[in-house]
């Protein structure tokens, strides 16, 4: 089975699903052995960096070596580094690598020719309706395609002998407020108007339209505006909008074709362009008769504006659910509850086990006197990863806590032409993991994936925070039982959490074993070697009764060289091992540790009787006696 990797930014917050799409219609076509693996990233929308880098981090996940092509779609990603980084991988990866959108040095190219398409534009504003005079309302300056475009303006321009400035030019971005804003700079710059606007996309050609009315202009007839893409808007909007089309599906269906035909040995242009077809409307003076039929596309707004809605009101549904999940697992099993609109074949959820640090030192009995480390990743992903939940059409899948490395063989489909999205989870630049949904493209067209996956991180994000807060609320809370040296529990901890054990026990009529046990010679260790061989004698002590104690068990130290051990008694076997393994661990830690003394320790334990009517108190005064008969 032989893998593609599609490696692509968003536009702000939305999949660019045309991609994917094509390189699928081509793939089921030819029935070929290959499944597609999209590794999609929205970099590009929020002004907190931190932010950004978090996303761009899914791009470290898929090692490039293990797929058979790559395809890059960049265009949008507002990080050089990260860029240039993505480049150098994929040239490292030793397979096939083509660029969409984007000429980039040694991959194949693939898409539009933009500097043909834009002097074919001014073109016929110039040869057809005589405009002479342009502005220029073009898009980020350092953006391949925009590059193309401005280039191609200006050398039709010398070419024609028409006058221009760098003032003619404003650079600004892809939507539509950026047009409003370039329209009024624009307009204070200059004295009168121009004889037309050319404008980089159909956003902005919108924007020029509708500013244009403020300040009293009507287009065309004050001046003619064109756009570039020919999305509805262009065809929809009063006055039609002059533009360039393309169908971005067949960039995808082409990069899919020519992956197939290098496999197959067959040479390939470096440079393949997509079909561009000028569409000549009413806001340049042409009428192209085209027949637009606002009915049907009434109807699938009204549609679209139905499903909206209802899909808004599944994600606040969603967004409540999670809010009272105590697990992520639960929060994934909520998505498909809550949004059943979600069409895909499964869905899985993998994490950084540090996302269950505070939990699980919530779980413990005893903490260590250090906070635990959370120890995300900013840049990569950690060596092995946990499945937290696996989802597929028929229910869930067992594969909770399986971990992994890297994304194969979890993500290997025995099918070919199957979809694989990756999409990156992270609380701002600390990476979390990352969601995975198989057959993703319906998701990408409708743009669900954004808003769920948003839901999904928010109410992990409040989780954790939830759970570190409640792990140091109760530290704070416990530090008055806690023995700051050793990090057993102290004489107010033993008195509260000890009585507390025995009488659970005492109740159910079972057995408790307690321990008084006495480190020897503390005194000589700190007159002869000094106090801080004596506190390492004493932390060394506790961590060998904590570390073969049970589990439920209370230790304490209720003196400067004395412990109190209370736990459930099985049997005098377990006793006997339980004392042995404490005293070999003694030998063992002093002689690793280099003592220049032998740690020994003094012992007397008893096993309660549940028909005995003695406290516990009682029975620790017991076990103290008989320590001190076997001292």
């Amino acid at each position: 089975m032989r893998k593609i990797a599609l490696i692509m930014d968003g536009w702000k917050r939305f999949c660019t699903y045309a991609w994917p799409a094509g390189i699928l219609q081509r793939i089921h076509e030819t029935d070929e052995a290959v499944n597609l693996y999209i590794f999609n990233s929205s970099g590009n929308w929020s002004s907190d960096e931190i932010y950004n880098m978090g996303e761009y981090n899914i791009y470290n996940l898929p090692d490039l070596k293990e797929f058979d092509g790559i395809i890059l779609e960049l265009n949008n990603i507002s990080s050089r580094k990260v860029l240039q980084d993505v480049v150098q991988r994929a040239k490292s990866a030793g397979v096939p690598v083509l660029s969409i959108a984007n000429e980039l040095e040694d991959f194949y190219y693939v898409g539009i020719d933009n500097y043909q398409a834009m002097k074919d534009v001014i073109a016929h504003l110039h040869q057809k309706h005589n405009c002479k005079k342009f502005w220029f309302i073009m898009g980020p300056e350092g953006n391949y395609e925009n590059v193309l475009r401005t280039n191609a303006l200006k050398d039709y321009m010398k070419e024609c002998n028409l006058p221009y400035s760098e003032e003619d030019f404003y650079h600004g971005d892809f939507d539509y407020r950026s047009g409003v804003q370039s329209f009024k700079k624009l307009m204070d710059i200059h004295e009168g108007k121009p004889d037309a606007i050319i404008c980089v996309n159909d956003n902005i050609a919108v924007a020029v339209c509708e500013t244009a009315k403020e300040y009293g202009y009507r287009v065309p007839e004050d001046f003619c505006v064109t756009g570039f893409d020919n999305f509805d808007k262009a065809s929809y909007y009063v006055p039609s909008i002059t533009t360039a089309g393309h169908v971005r599906e067949e960039a995808g269906y082409m990069c899919a074709d020519i992956l197939l035909r290098l496999w197959n040995g067959e040479e390939v242009s470096r440079l393949n362009y997509t079909s561009v077809q000028p569409v000549y409307q009413e806001s340049c003076g042409c009428n192209s008769g085209t027949k637009r039929d606002i009915r049907a596309y009434l109807r699938d707004q009204i549609m679209y504006g139905i499903e909206s809605d209802e899909f808004a009101a599944e994600v606040l549904a969603l967004e409540s659910e999670m809010m009272q999940c105590s697990t992520v697992e639960e929060m994934m099993y909520c998505i498909p509850q809550c949004i059943p609109s979600l069409k895909c074949d499964a869905m899985y959820l993998v994490l950084d086990e540090h996302i269950s640090t505070y939990k699980k030192e919530l779980e413990k009995q005893i903490w260590a006197n250090v906070l635990p480390e959370e120890d995300f990743c900013e840049t990569g992903y950690p060596s092995t990863l946990q499945v937290k939940f696996a989802y597929e059409k028929d229910g869930r899948l067992e594969q909770e806590n399986k971990e992994i490395s890297g994304i194969f063989p979890m993500f290997d489909s025995p099918e070919s032409g199957k979809d694989f999205l990756f999409i990156p989870l992270h609380f701002g630049g600390n990476t979390i993991g990352f969601f995975v949904i198989k057959n993703a493209v319906y998701l990408m067209e409708k743009q669900y994936i954004f808003r769920v996956i948003n839901a999904l991180t928010g109410a992990m994000e409040n989780l954790h925070k939830k759970e570190r807060l409640e792990y140091m609320n109760r530290r704070l809370s416990n530090l008055y039982m806690m023995d700051p040296l050793t990090g057993m529990y102290n004489r107010m901890g033993y008195q509260k959490l000890g009585e507390n054990f025995y009488n659970i026990f005492h109740a159910k009529r079972q057995r408790v074993l307690i321990m008084f046990i006495d480190l020897d010679g503390l005194k000589y260790i700190n007159d002869t070697f000094g106090h801080e061989y004596g506190d390492a004698a004493i932390c060394t002590t506790a961590n060998a009764i904590v570390k073969y104690c049970d589990e439920d068990a209370v230790p304490a130290r209720t003196g400067g060289d004395e412990y109190v051990l209370v736990q459930g008694y099985e049997s005098e076997e377990a006793t006997g091992k339980l004392l042995e393994n404490i005293r070999r661990e003694l030998a063992w830690e002093g002689k690793k540790k280099g003592f220049p003394f032998t740690l020994g320790i003094s012992v007397g334990s008893i096993v309660t009787d549940p028909e005995s009517s003695l406290t516990m108190a009682d029975y620790v005064k017991l076990a103290d006696s008989r320590m001190y008969e076997k001292k």
